[in-house]
């Protein structure tokens, strides 16, 4: 320890200090260069033209984003020391140069949406420009005098302090009352270690047990696929789960997607992306275990528990023998191959090699195989965050289901 450094004292001695400002008075500092972004930024990936236009929809709706971290830097510029994408972002919408993607692929607020989409700053009408003027923007200044070494160690925990929660594990925490919800959440187990044993404890205590515990070969082939892999952190191996549930009960849920009034009772209203279809279907599983009534779609102890025997069984079947070797970034399409087996009641110990062997085509390269087996249908469906129409995600759970059965036509069985 340094002598100028007396025992105790920590290493930062004066205050971090928050305050509200908003947009306009931002871009004016940065535009008189009295907001800067120091070199060790600079380098920091650049957004797509799809994160740019939700950035700046979620200004133009008051959404809430994260704050920004400042600093004094040198000659009384004030430095950027976390945010600096978003002030780009705003800055380059503040002096036209880009507009608001126009991209079908892109899920806006509907039907807010109209007044912006496809439109710069200058062409957005003048109240639409005063809520973006306007907007509140929370900055976090930190103590004067930084050495840039501390400056540098405050923005790498900033940015790599944690992980992002993604929509699985905001969904997962959203309906935790639910026990179904629960199984699903243990569904996504790939480890055996403290934490995993923690949430199965906390599952025992409501009443849900670990569906891995009658699965042992498959979990342990599971857990191989899974662990170490990047992909594995949160809640992703979860998520292949629900989307197993997704495909085998589509029709269930399409029928409560399409029905405004059936979904009155749940917290969540639907604009028609595939997000909140899945988000729906957890709400329904949680409606239904505390409120009771008819299951809309199987729920832990009435049904739910075969659901994962049957995913369990394939996926062991297949990490083991018929596609060892498969990635995890193939995940959503497994499940779905996995519940279009099971939909059409496929032999599991049955499929001809060369079955196998198409269906690994399939996983590999989707589009591909579809314009081998799909060709008279327009393919397989590439669905882009929309859950109906003719290529959105109903139509690739339904278009799973036939590719397969027409590969099994095909080579037939052993």
């Amino acid at each position: 320890m340094s002598e100028s450094t007396p025992s105790g004292v920590p290493i930062v001695t004066r205050k971090t200090r928050a305050e509200s400002t908003n947009v306009e008075t931002i871009v004016g500092r940065l535009r008189s260069k009295r907001l800067i972004i120091p070199d060790y930024q600079r380098d920091a990936e650049q957004w797509n033209a799809r994160k740019e236009s939700l950035f700046i929809e979620s200004l133009l709706n008051n959404l809430t984003i994260p704050a920004f971290f400042f600093a004094d830097g040198s000659d009384g510029a004030i430095e950027v020391v976390d945010g600096q994408q978003r002030l780009s972002t705003i800055l380059k919408y503040s002096n036209n140069e880009f507009s608001i993607s126009s991209d079908e692929g892109i899920v806006y607020l509907s039907p807010q949406s109209t007044q912006y989409v496809g439109k710069k700053f200058n062409q957005l009408s003048p109240s639409l420009q005063n809520v973006f003027n306007d907007y509140p923007l929370t900055i976090i200044s930190l103590p004067d005098n930084l050495e840039l070494g501390t400056k540098l160690e405050i923005f790498r925990r900033i940015n790599e302090g944690g992980t992002p929660l993604t929509a699985q594990d905001i969904r997962l925490s959203y309906y935790s009352e639910s026990k179904s919800v629960y199984l699903v959440r243990l569904a996504g187990i790939y480890a055996n270690n403290a934490s995993a044993n923690r949430m199965i404890e906390s599952a025992a205590k409501k009443g849900v047990d670990d569906p891995w515990a009658k699965n042992i070969e498959a979990s342990n082939s599971w857990r191989d696929w899974w662990e170490g892999k990047a992909l594995a952190k949160g809640q992703t191996p979860s998520e292949m789960f629900l989307w197993y549930l997704i495909l085998v009960h589509r029709e269930g849920l399409n029928s409560l997607l399409l029905n405004a009034s059936s979904m009155k009772h749940l917290p969540v209203s639907f604009r028609g992306t595939t997000e909140e279809a899945l988000d729906i279907y957890c709400a329904q599983l949680q409606y239904t275990d505390l409120h009771g009534g008819t299951d809309v779609f199987p729920t832990c102890g009435r049904g739910m528990e075969e659901d994962f025997d049957h995913f369990a069984k394939w996926i062991g079947f297949i990490l083991n023998y018929g596609l060892a070797g498969i990635s995890v970034d193939k995940y959503k399409q497994t499940a779905l191959m996995i519940a279009a087996a099971v939909e059409l009641k496929v032999p599991l110990d049955k499929l001809s090699y060369d079955a196998w062997d198409a269906i690994a085509q399939f996983l590999k390269a989707p589009r591909t195989a579809g314009e081998q087996w799909l060709k008279d249908l327009g393919g397989y469906p590439e669905q882009k965050g929309r859950w109906g129409g003719r290529k959105g995600q109903k139509a690739q759970c339904d278009m799973a289901v036939t590719l397969l059965s027409r590969i099994i036509e095909r080579y037939k069985y052993r």
